[in-house]
């Protein structure tokens, strides 16, 4: 789909008109605020957009829009055109530029090379998750909403920008900040986490920015804070919402200048650090509400990043728990197909954690057979709390005896062959070196049947 945003009606028309002739998909809108609700509303491949829109009509304030397009391809179209306006758009994040009038044989060339590489980058994502290559920079997923993510991150990473990660709790925001460090020039110095809400406030400070010999009791020697450790790296602050308001303060002054003040030091100094900043906090709210500065907020929102929950990619949850279940069972497990089917229909409210949890819980109930551990439904819902531990898995865990340990093992092998065999009970007794009358004869006894 193409999003053509631009407020002059004839424009509008002819250009729709133009572009739907060539066989595209096409939404046309009249100003930035539209443009950007329609792109969440539906995601394009490309994003024509004049720089020069109601309400401001500016070109600098059109170049703010840019960001909020990605992944999309955008291509930036004005009557002011200018290079260094042009290399503002493209620092901006456009992958293009075009002066008006717009030339219809350019446009059509710019509009094809821009959706071959929305295919082409599709196409590599999907690629990349499936064969488990680095490619997805530890962020998982085939996903629109995980794409437009990597796409961001990669364009962010070399610049600058403090960045500001929200998101659920559960949904991979320190990876996100790790991705963002490791794709970065900085790649090479530090990655330094603190998490503001774990430290006691009285010690943050000290955390963060480092104390002299002598400053506070039990201070027995000069200690570098974080903040030094990263100098040349990347300092995430994970929950930035705890972070205590005496903080806020001196942190707004090392974001404005870079320099900083160890406790029991009397001049500041300096450190090249770039943060990155995550919490599951509405700031927003929380600015309006007085419990964190204002300043600050869009001090840290160089780039604003969302990391989306599990209901906002439920196509990944499958990719996700065989990932996890291959990290911990190392290739010996797999899932029943009831288990990708519950796995699939469930309501993750804690994400990615809790995903990862439930699987690597199930594998450790699940029963071992001659083809390798099958994780069911069962195992999956009892570690998620939601049913008891089946009967099997009880049998199995605790033994009281040796005879008890026996008939457990052949209950377990009985059930395990009718499940392979769907319930075939000649093709069960086969399997299991037996005749069809003593199988069933055992299968009623156990209460199988």
């Amino acid at each position: 789909m193409i999003l053509l945003a631009d407020d002059e009606p004839a424009f509008q028309r002819l250009t729709g008109a133009w572009l739907r002739g060539l066989g595209h998909d096409v939404e046309v809108v009249g100003d930035g605020a539209a443009a950007v609700a329609a792109f969440r509303a539906k995601t394009a491949d490309l994003v024509l957009l004049d720089l020069a829109m109601p309400p401001h009509h500016d070109p600098e304030a059109g170049l703010e829009l840019i960001p909020s397009f990605a992944p999309a391809a955008v291509v930036v179209m004005t009557g002011h055109a200018d290079h260094a306006l042009a290399l503002k758009a493209v620092e901006a994040g456009a992958w293009d530029f075009l002066a008006k009038p717009v030339d219809p044989d350019m446009l059509r060339i710019v509009v094809a090379r821009a959706l071959e590489r929305a295919r082409l980058a599709r196409e590599v994502a999907s690629l990349q998750a499936q064969a488990g290559t680095d490619g997805d920079m530890g962020l998982v997923g085939t996903s629109p909403a995980m794409a437009g993510l990597r796409d961001l991150i990669r364009r962010v990473a070399p610049t600058r920008l403090p960045a500001l990660v929200l998101g659920p709790s559960g949904t991979g925001k320190e990876l996100v900040a790790r991705a963002i460090h490791v794709a970065s020039p900085r790649a090479a110095r530090p990655l330094v986490t603190i998490h503001c809400g774990a430290v006691p406030a009285e010690l943050l400070e000290s955390e963060l920015f480092g104390h002299l010999k002598g400053s506070f009791t039990g201070a027995t020697a000069d200690r570098p804070g974080l903040i030094e450790t990263a100098h040349g790296g990347t300092l995430f602050l994970d929950e930035i919402g705890e972070m205590p308001a005496a903080m806020q303060v001196k942190l707004l002054r090392f974001l404005n200048d870079g320099s900083y003040q160890p406790v029991g030091a009397r001049a500041p100094r300096k450190a090249d650090v770039r943060i990155v900043a995550a919490t599951h906090r509405d700031l927003a709210a929380a600015v309006a509400e007085g419990s964190f500065r204002e300043d600050l907020f869009y001090r840290l929102k160089g780039v604003v990043l969302r990391t989306p929950s599990l209901a906002e990619r439920v196509t990944d949850v499958p990719l996700l728990a065989r990932l996890f279940l291959r990290r911990v069972a190392e290739g010996r497990a797999n899932f029943s197909p009831d288990a990708l089917n519950w796995l699939a229909g469930r309501g993750w409210r804690g994400n990615v954690r809790e995903l990862r949890a439930a699987v690597e819980c199930a594998a450790a109930l699940a029963i071992p057979g001659a083809a390798g551990t099958i994780v069911t439904a069962a195992d999956l819902a009892f570690a998620v709390g939601d049913a008891p531990l089946p009967v099997e898995s009880v049998a199995t865990i605790a033994p009281q005896s040796l005879e008890e340990e026996v008939a457990a093992l052949e209950h377990r092998r009985i059930v395990e062959a009718l499940q392979r065999t769907g319930h075939n009970h000649t093709h069960t007794a086969r399997e299991l070196g037996l005749s069809r009358v003593g199988l069933l004869k055992k299968m009623d006894r156990m209460g199988l049947r």
